[in-house]
């Protein structure tokens, strides 16, 4: 009775908050400094694992401690966990549990973590799939006993562009929004005589040989989900042709996504891929005016971001960044006031709000896309940094019955271009030093592209094979279910691999790839 009755008073001064902006503004909570403890001041705790950077982590601690001193509770300690990328710390959240298991002891007990909270759908997924012990999956996500109404309103439909905002039985919950896109340097794009960017398969231009930044997918969750976005959008086969020769323009592959946008802003290098608010947040950063708005206002910084698009139709994703309360979390009751708060009206204006405006950041803006629809009003948009986005009107679905390569973008990138990356840009450059006119040039340019038997769909003729994107697209073309099909047949049989099955694979795919580029070299020196 005690733990329900907590919840209703969370929700009604979650309500009252929210209906009164103006008391707040008189109290000025939007210009209140986080709670800093005096020594030896107890507080109630929070253990957060999270990809998020430290400048979020801030406003967010800050954030919900303002709130909690209006409603007359005490401060919060948060303890981030902040170790590594997404797919990084979901590793570790279940290998924990694992461990645990393994030992004998109930997972009830937990792993001394709260929440996982930030990161992409396809990693709180895998937590909310749980761990093998034995022949039984055990589950170690729980849903929060959150108030009654507040998914409803937060979630009035719980897709958006085709991409779930939340799990089936709110095992993982959005919290706000991302979409891909490129980061890009005007000055360095001036010295190399190029156009901005305005779509993914621009930066398969040789013109940016050397000159893109590149995460590794098997560390970041965003970067896999934005080499997944281009495989969506563009089609298995011609995916992979652009993402290979991007691959090839590129200087490296950090293990940090966050590396791309800085070193881009650095001039050491044009362009890279990178989710939309690493991008936004560093084209600000480097402004010389001071200004916040539009990171593409012409001449206000050096730096740009652009959604990609062909044709004014967008070829990004749009998913929800998510938070996973994780069981056995020590501190249940407060990890699911924060969830609680971080859906509120006020939770999610911090992610939009611009400095100094009521309700909003410390500092800097976060300039993220909050998820909640009700705020995308001329109202719900006032102070906002970045007023002009809208992804409840920009998301396209992908097309009908596409499947999802999420999981197997970082092997096929790795055993493609991470692995062999030196023989890769050797061939590329080989490719682009070798006239169309070469009497060899057509199978240097076969072999390039040639992917394995495993990740090559069988298609049934050449006229579906060359016209399969078109099909997909036209969910009511004769032939969109047969291709659908053959599809979903390479990927389930990708999938149904067993583990040393899978680590086999990718050693043959390497040494696939590795050969057919040296022959590329060889072909070209004939």
């Amino acid at each position: 009775m005690l733990r329900h009755a907590s919840k209703f008073l969370i929700f009604g001064v979650l309500v009252a908050v929210v209906a009164l902006p103006f008391v707040l503004r008189q109290l000025g909570v939007g210009d209140t400094q986080a709670v800093t403890l005096p020594k030896g001041v107890a507080a109630d705790r929070l253990i957060v694992v999270t990809p998020h950077n430290e400048q979020i982590r801030s406003e967010m601690a800050a954030g919900f401690n303002r709130w909690r001193k209006v409603a007359a509770l005490g401060p919060v300690e948060f303890d981030w966990r902040a170790s590594g990328g997404t797919t990084d710390l979901r590793r570790s959240i279940l290998a924990q549990f694992t461990a645990l298991g393994q030992g004998g002891r109930s997972l009830d007990e937990g792993i001394g973590l709260d929440l996982f909270f930030g990161g992409g759908t396809y990693d709180h997924e895998k937590v909310a799939a749980g761990v093998r012990l034995g022949d039984v999956m055990e589950p170690v996500a729980m849903a929060p006993d959150l108030p009654e109404g507040l998914l409803g309103q937060v979630f009035p439909k719980a897709t958006l562009g085709g991409e779930r905002l939340m799990h089936p039985d709110h095992l993982w919950i959005g919290t706000a929004l991302s979409s891909f896109g490129i980061v890009y340097n005007r000055d360095v794009l001036v010295m190399l005589k190029t156009d901005a960017p305005q779509t993914w398969s621009d930066l398969a231009d040789p013109v940016y040989a050397h000159w893109l930044a590149a995460a590794d997918p098997s560390h970041s969750g965003s970067i896999a989900a934005a080499f997944n976005t281009v495989l969506r959008r563009q089609g298995w086969t011609e995916g992979w042709d652009t993402l290979r020769r991007v691959f090839a323009n590129a200087r490296y592959f950090s293990s940090s996504a966050t590396r791309v946008p800085v070193d881009v802003s650095a001039g050491e290098a044009a362009a890279g891929m990178c989710i939309d608010f690493y991008g936004r947040t560093q084209a600000q950063a480097v402004r010389s005016d001071g200004w916040s708005g539009d990171v593409d206002r012409t001449g206000m910084s050096r730096l740009g971001y652009i959604d990609p698009q062909v044709n004014g139709a967008s070829m990004t994703a749009t998913t929800a960044d998510p938070i996973t309360l994780l069981r056995g979390a020590p501190h249940r009751d407060l990890a699911e006031q924060f969830i609680a708060w971080l859906l509120s009206q006020e939770g999610q204006r911090l992610w939009q709000a611009a400095p100094g405006t009521p309700g909003g950041p410390q500092r800097e803006a976060l300039r993220r896309q909050p998820i909640r629809r009700d705020l995308y009003t001329p109202v719900g948009r006032a102070g906002w940094t970045d007023a002009q986005l809208d992804p409840f009107v920009t998301a396209v679905d992908f097309p009908q019955g596409t499947p999802d390569y999420f999981g197997f973008v970082a092997p096929v990138t790795h055993a493609m271009a991470i692995d062999v990356h030196d023989d890769l840009v050797a061939a590329w450059a080989a490719l682009q030093a070798t006239p169309v006119t070469h009497p060899q040039y057509a199978d240097m340019q076969r072999l390039f592209d040639a992917m394995p038997e495993a990740l090559t769909p069988a298609w049934p003729d050449t006229e579906l094979a060359a016209d399969h994107v078109a099909v997909l697209a036209d969910s009511q073309h004769p032939r969109h279910d047969e291709a659908v099909g053959v599809l979903q047949v390479m990927i389930h049989a990708l999938a149904t691999r067993k583990a040393d099955q899978k680590l086999r694979d990718a050693q043959q795919w390497t040494r696939f790839f590795q050969n057919n580029y040296r022959q590329v070299v060889a072909l070209g020196a004939l």
